[in-house]
């Protein structure tokens, strides 16, 4: 079960406190705690899962005998919470549990077995919930246990419930899902083509993968193999082909699937088969699933199979690049030296790795590193890496405080590659340099040269704020002004336009409040969102996704429509998704206020600002780190492996969790609020250990070793100096943008809420 249905747990299992207590079913005669409980459900309302399990543990603990009402609510609430266990143990066994609320109680249950995975005995409790539930409950529940009658191997089960689902006619509105949902799990495959015959998209997706698992359940399995080949599930095929016996058809699958994909969720479940019954035996099968395993963490392991590969003879220079990467990310820098050198004789590869091996020359402070940083430059000028080599070149010796070498090498960048990024900074790092020194006019002859450049972006504004700060060193305040009130003018929503308000003396950026819709959504944006919402209170998150893609492939034209769906979408957390609709927006009213607020969100502010009043930071920022991380996406998951709303690696979360004496297992890190209040912690942590708001950011992006670092350079001082000579461009430009929300939020949404 997926958080997204989680949050929607009350729904499913029924009207929750009021509909028990107007039923009259709270079987327990002690007076029910209905302030624990109604504090609990005002956590969930506000986004809270995580704490409301937390209140209603306390409640428990203080009652000698709890109620049931508030055993219930308990149990939502940590299944909410992902604490599946801990909701089975406070529900199972209970004498009161069939009789409470039209099986209120059962189905809290069976979600909660099915979160762990006991899919029979979810199965079970969800028919037993069906039985007592009223008509609105009924069909939901039967998906439900189609799902579980699904996951524990029970097929022909899991057709009748879908079919009973389908029968009543109550989810018309997901009708083509239910008809897949039912096809994959029918032995009757003359069944199977009726339903998924002239399906519509976005449910047609699914409709090879459905034909597949109906021809294996009829026992044909050959046409299985073929449909599943067809409908590209190279992992169905190689268990298949090896539960058959073929293992030459399942071990070419299986290896032909981590040469293709080897980052795919299917490739990462097929490791099983190659370290259980498809050892691999060829070097090409050992860097395969190699690729396959490097997934963020487990760069060793790969290393080991990579290692296999070369002792059987595979010395090719894909190989040996892989192998380098490994090296690197497991800190041995000797050793992935010489696997790039042995690499760079190839005649495709051999740049790369002639420019891979400068770099780690550079990591080791290996004094070969400005040799070999130079040569690949003069070598392989056209090369998209050469200007990189020359950047990087001299901000080593920049580092080393050979400022000589620096500038010779900073010149040099600027003088070949006039427009690439690279040089932009490279201008910045010499203007910053001559300002140090005095020498203003070169300086400003720098920053006018780079507002004069081609495609220099976000730099060129950057610039013309430089130029503003080089007039007023100079004494000329009034040229200064003028270059502000343009570049506020003109950049109005952006991190130096700001600054420039704030420089001249200008009031904080405001918007008047928008008014308040007089219509309803449109038909049609209501009526999709309404679809998404029963997917999900179904259990269908996979097909609940497809609906929103559909969105973002074909969005509205309409002003109306676009809104209506980027707000819906976001409060359900699908919150890239919104913003990418409020960019289309954008396209048709860039000035109104609903445009910037579908763009930068606030879907759950209440969470957000209770967290940062917990760890005593500026909500603000909080809302503006989490807009720049996750985009309001609860599940966003970064290549890194960070998660949740705030995006924060399982070793941090785990160590903040650690440090607050706060319970915490992996699977709970995308929970909204308990990530929230992790990277609310860290961020907290980051503000007191460098004490300026600019260091705490660069910090949440980069680690804080570097920052300490930076901060030790010359004129580091200065927040602006600080910033701008990041050497890191994602961290800069993420510190900027940061900066830039919490502007933005305050514009857009007011001050923070009182306490």
């Amino acid at each position: 079960m997926t958080l997204r249905a989680a949050l929607r747990i009350a729904a499913i299992a029924g009207q929750g406190i009021l509909a028990a207590t107007a039923r009259g079913q709270n079987v327990v005669r002690t007076p029910p705690d209905r302030t624990a409980t109604y504090h609990a459900d005002s956590l969930r309302l506000s986004g809270r899962p995580w704490h409301a399990a937390e209140s209603l543990l306390a409640a428990a603990k203080r009652e000698p005998n709890p109620n049931a009402l508030l055993i219930v609510e308990g149990a939502k609430a940590e299944v909410q919470a992902r604490r599946f266990e801990h909701a089975r143990a406070l529900l199972i066994g209970a004498p009161w549990l069939n009789d409470y609320a039209d099986g209120e109680a059962l189905a809290v249950l069976a979600q909660a077995e099915y979160g762990l995975g006991r899919y029979a005995d979810a199965a079970a409790y969800f028919e037993l919930a069906r039985a007592r539930a009223p008509a609105s409950r009924v069909a939901i529940l039967a998906v439900r246990s189609g799902l579980a009658y699904e996951g524990a191997g029970q097929p022909d089960s899991a057709a009748a419930a879908f079919a009973a689902a389908r029968a009543g006619g109550s989810l018309a509105s997901i009708d083509t899902w239910l008809r897949v949902r039912q096809a994959r799990v029918t032995r009757d495959t003359v069944l199977a083509s009726a339903l998924l015959d002239g399906l519509p998209a976005p449910a047609a997706r699914d409709v090879p993968l459905a034909r597949a698992r109906s021809e294996l359940l009829s026992g044909d399995t050959t046409r299985a193999l073929d449909a599943f080949r067809t409908a590209g599930k190279g992992l169905d095929v190689a268990r298949l082909a090896l539960a058959v016996g073929d293992t030459a058809r399942s071990r070419a699958a299986l290896y032909d699937l981590f040469a293709r994909d080897p980052l795919s969720d299917d490739a990462a479940a097929g490791v099983a088969l190659a370290l259980g019954p498809l050892p691999p035996h060829a070097a090409a099968e050992h860097v395969a699933l190699a690729r396959a395993v490097n997934r963020r963490t487990t760069a060793r392991d790969a290393r080991i199979h990579v290692e296999r590969a070369l002792r059987a003879g595979d010395s090719s220079a894909a190989t040996m690049l892989l192998y380098g990467e490994l090296l690197l990310a497991t800190g041995r820098l000797r050793e992935a030296l010489r696997a790039y050198g042995a690499a760079t004789r190839d005649s495709e590869l051999g740049k790369l790795a002639i420019y891979r091996r400068a770099r780690v020359l550079v990591r080791l402070g290996d004094s070969g590193a400005t040799a070999a940083l130079a040569a690949f430059a003069r070598d392989f000028p056209s090369d998209t890496a050469a200007p990189s080599a020359l950047y990087v070149l001299a901000d080593m010796l920049d580092s080393r405080n050979d400022w000589s070498g620096a500038s010779r090498w900073y010149g040099e960048l600027i003088g070949r590659y006039a427009a690439d990024l690279r040089a932009s900074l490279a201008r910045f790092r010499l203007a910053a340099h001559a300002e140090t020194i005095g020498r203003l006019d070169s300086a400003a002859a720098l920053y006018q040269a780079e507002v004069e450049a081609p495609g220099s972006g976000t730099q060129r504004t950057a610039a013309r704020f430089w130029l503003g700060k080089m007039a007023l060193a100079r004494g000329d305040s009034a040229a200064a002004r003028n270059i502000w009130l343009a570049l506020a003018r003109e950049d109005s929503l952006g991190y130096y336009g700001m600054r420039a308000r704030r420089e001249t003396g200008l009031p904080p950026l405001a918007f008047a409040a928008p008014l308040l819709p007089l219509t309803l959504p449109p038909t049609n944006a209501a009526a999709g969102l309404a679809r998404i919402d029963t997917l999900l209170l179904a259990g269908l998150d996979s097909e609940a996704l497809a609906e929103v893609r559909v969105v973002l492939a074909h969005p509205p034209q309409q002003l109306d429509a676009l809104l209506a769906w980027s707000e819906g979408l976001g409060v359900r957390g699908y919150g890239s998704a919104g913003v990418r609709l409020g960019w289309q927006a954008a396209l048709l009213a860039p000035g109104d206020v609903r445009v910037l607020r579908a763009i930068f969100p606030w879907p759950n502010r209440a969470a957000v600002e209770a967290e940062a009043d917990e760890f005593g930071v500026d909500p603000l920022l909080l809302a503006g780190i989490v807009r720049q991380e996750s985009v309001f996406d609860v599940a966003a998951l970064s290549p890194a492996g960070a998660r949740g709303l705030a995006q924060l690696l399982p070793s941090t979360a785990a160590l903040m969790a650690r440090g607050l004496d706060v319970s915490f297992y992996p699977d709970w890190i995308t929970v909204p609020d308990l990530n929230l209040h992790l990277g609310a912690a860290h961020l907290a942590e980051l503000l007191r250990r460098f004490g300026r708001a600019d260091a705490a950011i660069a910090a949440y992006n980069a680690g804080p070793i570097p920052v300490r670092r930076w901060l030790d350079r010359e004129g580091a001082n200065d927040p602006d100096r600080f910033i701008e000579l990041i050497p890191y461009p994602e961290t800069r430009g993420y510190v900027r943008s940061v900066l830039r929300n919490r502007e933005l939020y305050r514009a857009l949404y007011g001050p923070p809420r009182a306490p």
